[in-house]
């Protein structure tokens, strides 16, 4: 979950493909790839750790003997558990259900039938294609983070605050996405400004666009730049 937000911060890549040997073990030149690489290997965790939980742990406590059950007294109650929904409706299933829920919309709106809008004109779902929706919906990490978090800190049985480690695992990863997108948005509202001067539309459906180079800028080998139209989505870079 950590490791996921790395392949789309761009500037970090950059830094680090540059000025680090990094380069030759991390694919940084082809960072989307390696983002739905981690993001399988997210789904494929998730999937163990649910299949797990529902058909190893809770049965366990549901069924043990009254022996079995005497030292999870003190992090279950007296009572015993009646049965599936009381892991449900607690806090810790409420969200794993909000985490599994948002993120397979995530995955679902990132298929290119849906990010690029490939779905036919009589399809139901055409109106949840296109990359806003894609946008949107991959944006929903926000809550799926915070709920990270809280299902991890509302542990079952560890209560001890520092052994507690999950928000440890996102601090790092978190503020340098907040870093990138801070640094972004500032650069992207008028810090560097460049008029342009001409557009051409070439064969093979190639576009050049003509720019001023900015006061002071100078080229090095490798550069590069992320065009927004407006026209066509507010968001895509």
């Amino acid at each position: 979950m950590a490791l996921i937000l790395l392949p789309v911060c761009r500037n970090t890549i950059t830094w680090l493909r540059s000025r680090t040997r990094l380069g030759a073990a991390v694919p940084f030149n082809d960072n989307i790839n390696f983002h739905k690489v981690v993001a399988g290997g997210v789904a494929v965790g998730v999937a163990l750790h649910a299949v797990t939980h529902l058909t190893c742990d809770f049965p366990r406590l549901l069924h043990a003997s009254a022996a079995a059950y005497e030292p999870m007294k003190a992090y279950f109650g007296q009572r015993r558990i009646p049965d599936y929904w009381w892991f449900v409706k607690g806090v810790e299933g409420v969200t794993g259900v909000i985490m599994v829920v948002l993120m397979a919309v995530a995955y679902t709106l990132a298929h290119p039938w849906f990010r690029r809008g490939r779905l036919s004109e009589g399809n139901p779902l055409r109106r949840l294609s296109g990359f806003n929706m894609f946008w949107y919906s991959h944006h929903l990490f926000v809550i799926v983070y915070v709920a990270f978090v809280v299902h991890g800190v509302c542990l079952y049985i560890n209560r001890t605050w520092y052994k507690q480690t999950t928000w440890m695992y996102l601090a790092i990863p978190i503020l340098l996405y907040a870093g990138e997108r801070l640094l972004r948005a500032l650069r992207s509202h008028g810090l560097t400004t460049v008029r342009i001067e001409k557009v051409a539309l070439y064969p093979g459906n190639v576009i050049a666009i003509h720019m001023s180079k900015p006061h002071g800028f100078s080229y090095k080998s490798g550069q590069y730049i992320y065009v927004n139209c407006g026209e066509v989505s507010p968001f895509e870079w």
